[in-house]
């Protein structure tokens, strides 16, 4: 093998090194990039997912793919959700219901939300 054979063996190499690296670190921060939690009050029963939700403090959380409702620990209702994106940061988080139905979860200082998937 001549040395300029070896110098682009070891430059292919190397790029495929970063390529997948660069890859591999793109996809974590993008699994993650939904990942969130808050504290909201729930003033009237609303339901999530088909399960209903009474009023009181609750633990939000959601990930890529869903939000959960959880109170002590438990979790109290699930759903699907699709990330969306606001033109502005929401002040505060909170809860759009239409007909008792939970339908969009904005969190406090963020531009990204949740609407719940059908």
């Amino acid at each position: 093998m001549s040395r300029t054979s070896f110098k682009v063996s070891i430059l292919f190499v190397a790029v495929a090194l970063m390529f997948f690296a660069s890859s591999a670190v793109h996809a974590n921060t993008a699994a993650n990039k939904g990942d969130i939690a808050t504290t909201l009050n729930v003033m009237t029963q609303v339901t999530l997912g088909g399960t209903s939700i009474a009023p009181g403090t609750y633990t939000v959380k959601a990930d890529g793919s869903k939000v959960m409702f959880l109170q002590n620990g438990k979790t109290v209702a699930q759903a699907n959700v699709e990330w969306k994106d606001s033109a502005q940061k929401s002040p505060y988080s909170n809860l759009l219901a239409e007909q008792g139905a939970v339908k969009e979860i904005h969190f406090s200082g963020k531009t990204r939300y949740v609407t719940i998937a059908q």
